[in-house]
Protein backbone atom coordinates (compact mmCIF):
# COMPACT_ATOMS: atom_id res chain seq x y z
CA UNK A 1 0.00 0.00 0.00
CA UNK A 2 1.01 3.38 -0.40
CA UNK A 3 3.04 5.03 2.27
CA UNK A 4 0.43 7.71 3.16
CA UNK A 5 -1.91 4.71 5.05
CA UNK A 6 1.00 4.26 7.53
CA UNK A 7 -0.34 6.26 10.32
CA UNK A 8 -3.58 4.38 9.77
CA UNK A 9 -2.30 0.63 11.30
CA UNK A 10 -2.31 0.36 14.90
CA UNK A 11 -6.37 2.23 14.08
CA UNK A 12 -6.75 -1.04 12.33
CA UNK A 13 -4.70 -3.47 15.11
CA UNK A 14 -6.35 -1.84 17.81
CA UNK A 15 -10.46 -1.90 16.07
CA UNK A 16 -9.13 -5.38 15.14
CA UNK A 17 -9.67 -5.49 11.68
CA UNK A 18 -8.29 -8.38 9.71
CA UNK A 19 -9.88 -11.05 8.16
CA UNK A 20 -13.34 -10.99 7.27
CA UNK A 21 -13.96 -7.53 8.16
CA UNK A 22 -10.80 -6.53 6.46
CA UNK A 23 -13.22 -8.10 3.60
CA UNK A 24 -16.11 -6.37 4.38
CA UNK A 25 -14.46 -3.17 4.48
CA UNK A 26 -16.91 -0.22 3.41
CA UNK A 27 -16.52 3.86 3.26
CA UNK A 28 -18.26 4.20 6.54
CA UNK A 29 -16.18 1.63 8.31
CA UNK A 30 -13.34 3.60 7.42
CA UNK A 31 -14.33 7.00 8.81
CA UNK A 32 -14.49 5.56 12.06
CA UNK A 33 -11.43 4.22 11.73
CA UNK A 34 -10.44 7.78 11.59
CA UNK A 35 -9.26 7.54 7.78
CA UNK A 36 -11.72 10.89 6.85
CA UNK A 37 -9.02 12.03 4.25
CA UNK A 38 -10.79 11.17 0.77
CA UNK A 39 -7.22 10.28 -1.31
CA UNK A 40 -6.49 7.63 1.46
CA UNK A 41 -9.77 6.41 1.46
CA UNK A 42 -9.85 5.80 -1.93
CA UNK A 43 -6.26 4.03 -1.79
CA UNK A 44 -7.70 1.59 1.00
CA UNK A 45 -10.85 0.67 -0.45
CA UNK A 46 -8.99 0.35 -3.78
CA UNK A 47 -6.79 -2.50 -2.21
CA UNK A 48 -9.28 -3.87 -0.24
CA UNK A 49 -11.30 -5.00 -3.77
CA UNK A 50 -8.45 -6.11 -5.03
CA UNK A 51 -8.04 -8.11 -2.22
CA UNK A 52 -11.82 -9.47 -1.86
CA UNK A 53 -11.52 -10.48 -5.94
CA UNK A 54 -8.11 -12.31 -4.84
CA UNK A 55 -9.63 -14.23 -2.03
CA UNK A 56 -12.96 -15.07 -3.97
CA UNK A 57 -12.75 -15.12 -7.70
CA UNK A 58 -9.04 -16.26 -8.04
CA UNK A 59 -9.74 -19.60 -9.58
CA UNK A 60 -13.12 -17.92 -11.80
CA UNK A 61 -11.26 -14.50 -13.27
CA UNK A 62 -9.75 -14.56 -15.95
CA UNK A 63 -9.43 -11.95 -19.10
CA UNK A 64 -12.57 -12.38 -20.58
CA UNK A 65 -14.70 -12.53 -17.28
CA UNK A 66 -13.17 -9.34 -16.69
CA UNK A 67 -14.13 -7.95 -20.48
CA UNK A 68 -17.81 -8.86 -19.86
CA UNK A 69 -18.21 -7.34 -16.45
CA UNK A 70 -16.76 -4.17 -18.20
CA UNK A 71 -19.21 -4.47 -21.40
CA UNK A 72 -22.01 -4.94 -18.65
CA UNK A 73 -21.05 -1.45 -17.29
CA UNK A 74 -20.71 0.17 -20.10
CA UNK A 75 -23.45 -0.68 -21.56
CA UNK A 76 -25.60 0.00 -18.93
CA UNK A 77 -24.58 3.44 -18.44
CA UNK A 78 -24.51 4.09 -22.32
CA UNK A 79 -28.12 2.84 -22.35
CA UNK A 80 -29.03 5.34 -19.33
CA UNK A 81 -27.22 8.41 -20.49
CA UNK A 82 -29.50 7.88 -24.07
CA UNK A 83 -32.28 9.21 -21.95
CA UNK A 84 -30.81 12.30 -21.10
CA UNK A 85 -30.50 15.86 -22.57
CA UNK A 86 -27.13 16.01 -23.71
CA UNK A 87 -27.14 20.09 -22.30
CA UNK A 88 -27.75 18.87 -18.48
CA UNK A 89 -24.33 18.57 -16.05
CA UNK A 90 -23.09 15.40 -15.38
CA UNK A 91 -25.29 13.98 -11.79
CA UNK A 92 -24.17 12.30 -8.83
CA UNK A 93 -25.11 8.87 -9.97
CA UNK A 94 -23.67 9.29 -13.65
CA UNK A 95 -19.84 10.22 -11.58
CA UNK A 96 -20.72 6.88 -9.45
CA UNK A 97 -21.25 4.73 -12.45
CA UNK A 98 -18.07 5.78 -14.19
CA UNK A 99 -15.72 5.36 -10.87
CA UNK A 100 -17.52 1.82 -11.25
CA UNK A 101 -16.32 1.51 -15.26
CA UNK A 102 -12.82 2.68 -14.21
CA UNK A 103 -12.76 0.11 -11.41
CA UNK A 104 -13.40 -2.45 -14.05
CA UNK A 105 -11.00 -1.55 -16.03
CA UNK A 106 -8.02 -1.52 -13.69
CA UNK A 107 -7.64 -5.17 -13.65
CA UNK A 108 -8.89 -5.78 -17.29
CA UNK A 109 -5.47 -3.72 -18.14
CA UNK A 110 -3.73 -5.09 -15.49
CA UNK A 111 -3.98 -8.21 -16.28
CA UNK A 112 -2.86 -7.65 -20.13
CA UNK A 113 0.30 -6.35 -18.25
CA UNK A 114 1.12 -9.75 -17.37
CA UNK A 115 2.64 -12.74 -19.83
CA UNK A 116 1.71 -14.10 -22.06
CA UNK A 117 -1.21 -10.92 -22.92
CA UNK A 118 2.21 -8.17 -22.54
CA UNK A 119 4.07 -9.66 -25.38
CA UNK A 120 1.47 -9.51 -28.38
CA UNK A 121 0.40 -6.79 -30.43
CA UNK A 122 -3.29 -7.29 -30.26
CA UNK A 123 -3.55 -7.24 -26.42
CA UNK A 124 -1.29 -4.37 -26.25
CA UNK A 125 -3.28 -2.71 -28.76
CA UNK A 126 -6.43 -3.18 -26.93
CA UNK A 127 -4.45 -2.46 -23.54
CA UNK A 128 -3.77 0.98 -24.71
CA UNK A 129 -7.16 2.21 -25.89
CA UNK A 130 -8.70 1.02 -22.96
CA UNK A 131 -6.39 3.53 -21.41
CA UNK A 132 -7.14 6.29 -23.43
CA UNK A 133 -10.76 6.07 -23.67
CA UNK A 134 -10.96 5.53 -19.91
CA UNK A 135 -8.96 8.61 -19.08
CA UNK A 136 -11.07 10.62 -21.38
CA UNK A 137 -14.20 9.64 -19.70
CA UNK A 138 -12.81 10.14 -16.11
CA UNK A 139 -11.19 13.62 -16.55
CA UNK A 140 -14.57 14.90 -19.28
CA UNK A 141 -16.59 13.53 -15.58
CA UNK A 142 -14.62 15.25 -13.31
CA UNK A 143 -14.50 18.35 -15.30
CA UNK A 144 -17.78 18.33 -16.78
CA UNK A 145 -17.95 22.53 -16.73
CA UNK A 146 -15.11 22.58 -19.09
CA UNK A 147 -16.68 20.84 -21.27
CA UNK A 148 -19.99 21.50 -23.79
CA UNK A 149 -21.76 18.21 -23.49
CA UNK A 150 -20.48 16.23 -21.26
CA UNK A 151 -23.28 13.84 -21.25
CA UNK A 152 -22.64 13.08 -24.81
CA UNK A 153 -18.80 12.95 -24.31
CA UNK A 154 -19.65 10.27 -21.82
CA UNK A 155 -21.76 8.20 -23.76
CA UNK A 156 -19.81 8.26 -26.63
CA UNK A 157 -16.79 6.60 -24.35
CA UNK A 158 -19.46 4.23 -22.80
CA UNK A 159 -20.34 2.88 -26.61
CA UNK A 160 -16.47 2.59 -26.76
CA UNK A 161 -15.45 0.61 -24.04
CA UNK A 162 -18.32 -1.32 -24.51
CA UNK A 163 -17.36 -2.32 -27.69
CA UNK A 164 -13.75 -2.90 -27.20
CA UNK A 165 -14.90 -5.32 -24.37
CA UNK A 166 -17.65 -7.23 -26.53
CA UNK A 167 -14.38 -8.07 -29.20
CA UNK A 168 -12.34 -9.36 -26.70
CA UNK A 169 -15.75 -11.38 -25.79
CA UNK A 170 -16.71 -12.59 -28.93
CA UNK A 171 -13.53 -12.04 -31.50
CA UNK A 172 -10.55 -13.34 -30.11
CA UNK A 173 -10.44 -16.73 -30.30
CA UNK A 174 -6.98 -17.23 -28.29
CA UNK A 175 -8.16 -19.72 -25.33
CA UNK A 176 -6.13 -18.14 -22.91
CA UNK A 177 -8.45 -15.44 -22.26
CA UNK A 178 -10.53 -18.57 -20.64
CA UNK A 179 -7.48 -19.34 -18.31
CA UNK A 180 -7.45 -18.10 -14.87
CA UNK A 181 -4.40 -17.50 -12.43
CA UNK A 182 -3.33 -19.83 -10.37
CA UNK A 183 -1.48 -19.73 -6.95
CA UNK A 184 1.69 -21.57 -6.09
CA UNK A 185 3.97 -21.85 -3.62
CA UNK A 186 7.67 -21.41 -4.46
CA UNK A 187 10.17 -21.87 -1.80
CA UNK A 188 14.12 -20.15 -2.25
CA UNK A 189 17.05 -21.58 -0.65
CA UNK A 190 19.43 -19.93 -0.58
CA UNK A 191 23.37 -18.36 1.58
CA UNK A 192 23.26 -15.48 3.71
CA UNK A 193 25.84 -13.60 1.30
CA UNK A 194 23.35 -14.50 -1.88
CA UNK A 195 20.25 -12.28 -2.91
CA UNK A 196 17.17 -14.20 -3.87
CA UNK A 197 17.83 -13.17 -8.05
CA UNK A 198 14.76 -11.58 -8.65
CA UNK A 199 13.54 -7.52 -8.95
CA UNK A 200 9.98 -6.71 -8.68
CA UNK A 201 8.17 -3.17 -9.91
CA UNK A 202 7.60 -0.83 -7.67
CA UNK A 203 4.35 -1.52 -5.52
CA UNK A 204 1.33 -0.07 -7.28
CA UNK A 205 -1.60 -0.03 -4.80
CA UNK A 206 -0.82 -3.73 -3.74
CA UNK A 207 0.64 -5.12 -6.92
CA UNK A 208 4.09 -6.75 -6.79
CA UNK A 209 5.35 -8.15 -10.31
CA UNK A 210 8.16 -9.79 -11.04
CA UNK A 211 10.12 -8.19 -13.93
CA UNK A 212 13.63 -10.31 -14.11
CA UNK A 213 14.78 -13.14 -12.65
CA UNK A 214 18.51 -13.66 -12.22
CA UNK A 215 19.63 -16.56 -14.28
CA UNK A 216 21.62 -19.71 -11.70
CA UNK A 217 19.94 -17.55 -8.60
CA UNK A 218 17.40 -19.08 -6.22
CA UNK A 219 14.38 -17.77 -7.70
CA UNK A 220 15.48 -19.06 -11.13
CA UNK A 221 16.72 -22.70 -9.48
CA UNK A 222 13.31 -22.96 -8.07
CA UNK A 223 11.62 -23.40 -11.45
CA UNK A 224 8.57 -21.44 -9.83
CA UNK A 225 8.72 -18.05 -10.19
CA UNK A 226 8.60 -16.27 -13.61
CA UNK A 227 8.46 -12.93 -15.03
CA UNK A 228 5.27 -11.41 -14.86
CA UNK A 229 4.37 -13.64 -11.91
CA UNK A 230 2.42 -11.39 -8.60
CA UNK A 231 4.02 -11.95 -5.66
CA UNK A 232 1.06 -11.89 -2.87
CA UNK A 233 2.89 -13.19 0.05
CA UNK A 234 6.09 -13.68 1.46
CA UNK A 235 6.90 -15.79 4.75
CA UNK A 236 10.88 -15.87 5.62
CA UNK A 237 12.45 -17.97 8.53
CA UNK A 238 16.57 -17.87 9.32
CA UNK A 239 16.88 -20.96 10.71
CA UNK A 240 15.49 -22.90 7.74
CA UNK A 241 18.99 -22.17 5.61
CA UNK A 242 17.83 -18.79 4.86
CA UNK A 243 14.45 -20.42 3.22
CA UNK A 244 12.23 -17.84 2.11
CA UNK A 245 8.50 -18.83 1.19
CA UNK A 246 7.11 -17.04 -1.74
CA UNK A 247 3.05 -17.15 -2.66
CA UNK A 248 3.27 -16.31 -6.33
CA UNK A 249 0.04 -15.81 -8.39
CA UNK A 250 0.16 -16.62 -12.47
Amino acid sequence: LDSTVLPYIHSFLNHGVYGQQLLNLQLSDLESLGVVKLGHQEIILEAVEYLRRFHYELDQENLQLLALRLSTQAHSLYKELCRQNDSEPVTTQTLSDVASIMMVVKPLVRWMDYPPFNGHIEYHGKKVELMKISVEMATCAQRDRFAEKPVEEIRTACNKLAKLADYIIQDITDPIILQPASLDLATLKKKSSDDLGFYILPSFHGVHQITEIKLGSAAYQSGKMQEGDEIVQTYTKENQSGASKYFRCG
